[in-house]
């Protein structure tokens, strides 16, 4: 039996449009920014040659949970060698369904390990590629899978998947952190596939992101971010609190993780401490206050 690892960031996206008039699923996505966390996905996959295909997936060693994109992307598989025994593993450091673009990090790693203990021969972008195809028949996302290949902070440039879509990084050192509290999930399939909510992200997004394309940087995602966050008003009763409160106590920017029960923020490490304790005041609440690096080198074979 062959064993691979390979490992995607998590991912929280600050602030998109939506891009997906297109009838190639390969160019559809979004344009938008956000910051890939060294917590992620660590996918586990054991191969073993059978005379037709059998699958098991897992998620944090547990079977009977929710595996409908890794089991997509799986199919894609299925067209690409010959049949196996194929256990899946997924290690993820993050909630699911919060905003930490779990579902793209999970079929992201799951995709290149598959394609190395399949001998599939695709290259990195096109194993990455089958991984956002997955996304997008699941409606799970749209820019998450790109984000996720290159890693940083990045500025989603051009729509579509790995080779088709393009992201400019936004300068930022390893000084900045990424701090976070959870509070629930919010159903990103849902919102996705309403058609009035799709309006409303790109009115309100094509400007904002217009904006922060031509002034890239850390503090301008965040304002940008949170100006679109109060712009769709998608917060819950604990989310407006929770803001409300920070906004009083600090001038460091927190917004909306799209899409989650949740808010983040990008933090210099002398000021972490500080910050940390602040949100620590916000468990209150029944939050889970989560500190990552920023990962900036993007999904990858660990062994």
């Amino acid at each position: 039996m062959r064993r691979i690892l390979a490992f995607s960031p998590a991912h929280i996206t600050g602030i998109f449009t939506i891009k997906n008039g297109y009838k190639n699923p390969f160019k559809k996505g979004s344009l938008g920014a956000g910051v890939s966390l060294k917590l992620g996905v660590y996918t586990t996959v054991e191969v073993e040659k059978n005379n037709k295909w059998k699958t098991r997936i897992k998620i944090n060693n547990k079977e009977n949970v929710d595996t409908f994109v890794s089991s997509t992307l799986l199919q894609e598989y299925f067209k690409l060698a010959q049949p196996h025994l194929v256990n899946v593993n997924h290690k993820i450091e993050v909630p699911v369904g919060a905003g930490y673009g779990t579902s793209g990090a999970a079929a992201l790693s799951l995709s290149l390990a598959l394609n190395e203990a399949l001998d599939v021969g695709l290259s990195k972008t096109e194993a990455a590629q089958l991984a956002h195809l997955a996304e997008i028949k699941c409606k799970t996302g749209l820019g998450t899978v790109l984000a996720e290949t290159f890693g940083g902070v990045e500025l989603r440039v051009k729509a579509g998947a790995p080779g088709f879509g393009l992201i400019k990084k936004i300068n930022s050192s390893n000084n900045f952190k990424v701090i976070s509290i959870h509070f629930g999930s919010l159903p990103t399939k849902n919102y996705l596939s309403n058609k009035s909510f799709r309006l409303k992200v790109n009115k309100l997004g094509n400007k904002l992101v217009k904006k922060l394309t031509e002034k890239p940087a850390l503090d301008n995602f965040m304002y940008f971010s949170r100006r679109f966050a109060d712009g769709l008003n998608l917060y819950t009763e604990k989310l407006r609190e929770v803001l409300g409160w920070l906004d009083t106590h600090t001038s460091q920017i927190f917004t909306m993780n799209m899409f989650g029960e949740a808010i983040f923020s990008l933090v210099e490490e002398e000021n972490l401490p500080k910050m940390v304790q602040l949100l620590q005041f916000c468990k209150n609440f029944g939050g889970e206050v989560i500190v990552s690096e920023i990962d900036q080198l993007g999904a990858r074979l660990i062994g």
